[in-house]
């Protein structure tokens, strides 16, 4: 089992893989004209609908993807603070019973 610090570390380290990923996005975008929306007629009607739904799928897995990234390094975080708790939480306990004697 990983050490939570190394496991909060690998949570950061997904969160970063996630944000190029959805960096990498912007370059999957359809330039004007590759789904055939500057065509005349019916063509071009159907290429700028696909364009516009190909823009907005993109967006929202972009969206998406950022709010991934965001909630794994929130629980990057939490997890730091967890760990830093229980072992102050420990220490304090450790501290009590050498006084005590025990």
């Amino acid at each position: 089992m990983d050490d939570p610090r190394q496991l909060a570390d690998r949570l950061e380290s997904a969160a970063t893989a996630i944000s190029v990923g959805a960096a990498a996005l912007d370059g999957v975008r359809a330039d004007p004209g590759q789904l055939g929306e500057d065509a005349a007629g019916r063509p071009g009607e159907i290429g700028r609908v696909l364009h516009a739904q190909w823009s907005a799928a993109l967006s929202a897995r972009t969206r998406e993807a950022g709010r991934a990234g965001a909630r794994l390094v929130e629980a990057a975080a939490g997890l730091r603070r967890a760990t830093q708790a229980y072992a102050a939480a420990d220490g304090a306990a450790h501290d009590r019973l050498r006084r005590r004697g025990a």
